[in-house]
């Protein structure tokens, strides 16, 4: 038995699926540090160039971000049925031709359709979707360890890309930052995707790195787990959307404004963008220990004492004036960098792989209207009040909803 051990033990470790995470870090990386978290540095900017308030302007990235919520049932339906790989392929190439047509926008209501339409339909696909969905056919019993290395994708992209755009606007405009932002894109995404594989099954293996069955092929992965529609029938869906509903727009609400806040708080833009890095960093640090805690007790769990702690750290960030005070509001504010992985291994483990990408589209757009809803009423509360106070209390007042949903115990696997 313990050389069976150590011989299952190292399997796992030479593992091709830890080789997936590592393809699946580059579209990560473009994604999350591009749209997700750079899009705040392109705010006032914009404001000074094309002569937009703060409404507006929120309302630009909000929408963007509800359009991605309300293609992604389609798109998860699409990778269900062909693959994640094919579908994160187009939306790579998609996204950074929305990018140059960004730079060459004339008018705001230009910007507006390339943010609806290229940028908004696959952005979310190439930060979050394509990758998930093809890590959660590579994983089982390691799903939320999985999910959660993931973000290290997501760290690095903010870590490598933010500053980088930060310092590309302020020497030569938002323009360049937003061709820079295409060939990024096309860099880290295509060619990682390109050489991934959907399933361990493609490769005759099997999830986690269990041994396939003696004298006979994996079994297919479409073949495991629930049907989206039976899945939508059971409260675990609900609860799951629920609180994606909630610290999606948490999440929203804070990240579009993130820049603008820390002006109004006194901190200048580059400085800001130095604060989303090193937090950043932070929050891939607590997404790792986060997983594997995850995996051993209950990802849904793990998520609600993670959305109590950002919610500490917006607290932190509306009361204290002090710089040295802000940092550490938004070290706190880091921990949320782990929600989504955590979600997502959530709908993997109750659910399985049959129709993963579609149920987990369905959430997403479930939650359109928090990630849509919050930055725009945070942008016309800052219009009315010229103050982010109002706004960063509902943002707390979010995350401890969201923290409320996760904390229902729910079952580890229904699907067989």
């Amino acid at each position: 038995m313990p050389i069976l051990s150590t011989t299952l033990d190292r399997a796992r470790s030479s593992f091709y699926g830890w080789r997936m995470i590592g393809l699946m870090l580059g579209p990560r990386a473009a994604g999350t540090g591009i749209f997700v978290v750079g899009s705040t540095l392109f705010i006032i900017p914009l404001e000074e160039s094309l002569g937009i308030n703060r409404g507006v302007s929120a309302l630009l990235f909000a929408l963007s971000g509800l359009a991605g919520g309300l293609s992604a049932p389609l798109s998860g339906a699409l990778m269900d049925r062909y693959g994640p790989r094919k579908v994160l392929l187009v939306s790579v190439a998609v996204m950074a031709l929305g990018y140059v047509g960004f730079a060459l926008s004339p008018n705001i209501v230009v910007v507006f359709v390339v943010f609806l339409v290229p940028i908004g339909l696959t952005s979310l696909n190439v930060a979050f979707n394509g990758s998930s969905g093809l890590i959660n056919n590579w994983f089982d019993r390691l799903k939320a360890t999985a999910m959660s290395t993931m973000q290290v994708g997501s760290g690095v992209g903010v870590l490598a890309l933010v500053p980088a755009l930060a310092l590309i606007i302020e020497a030569s405009g938002w323009r360049v930052a937003a061709f820079a932002s295409a060939g990024a894109v096309l860099l880290l995404g295509f060619p990682a995707t390109w050489a991934s594989h959907d399933t361990p099954e493609e490769m005759g293996l099997l999830p986690d790195g269990a041994p396939a069955p003696e004298g006979g092929s994996p079994p297919a992965a479409q073949d495991a787990g629930m049907s989206a529609q039976a899945a939508m029938r059971t409260p675990t869906f609900w609860l799951i959307t629920g609180a994606a509903f909630c610290f999606g727009g948490a999440t929203a609400g804070l990240g579009i404004h993130f820049v603008p806040i820390m002006a109004w708080k006194g901190i200048d833009p580059v400085s800001a963008a130095l604060m989303l890095t090193v937090s950043t960093a932070f929050g891939a640090v607590i997404a790792l220990a986060a997983g594997r805690l995850a995996d051993r007790f209950s990802p849904s769990l793990v998520a609600a004492i993670v959305a109590l702690m950002a919610g500490a750290g917006v607290l932190v960030i509306n009361v204290v004036e002090t710089a040295p005070a802000i940092w550490a509001g938004a070290v706190l504010v880091s921990a949320s960098y782990s929600l989504y992985s955590l979600l997502w291994a959530s709908v993997g483990r109750a659910f399985g792989r049959r129709a993963y990408s579609t149920i987990r589209g369905s959430v997403m757009a479930g939650s359109i209207g928090g990630t849509t809803g919050a930055p725009i009423l945070a942008g016309f509360l800052f219009e009315r009040t010229d103050s982010y106070g109002l706004a960063l209390w509902l943002i707390a007042g979010l995350w401890a909803a969201a923290a409320a949903f996760l904390s229902v115990p729910t079952p580890k696997r229904l699907a067989a």
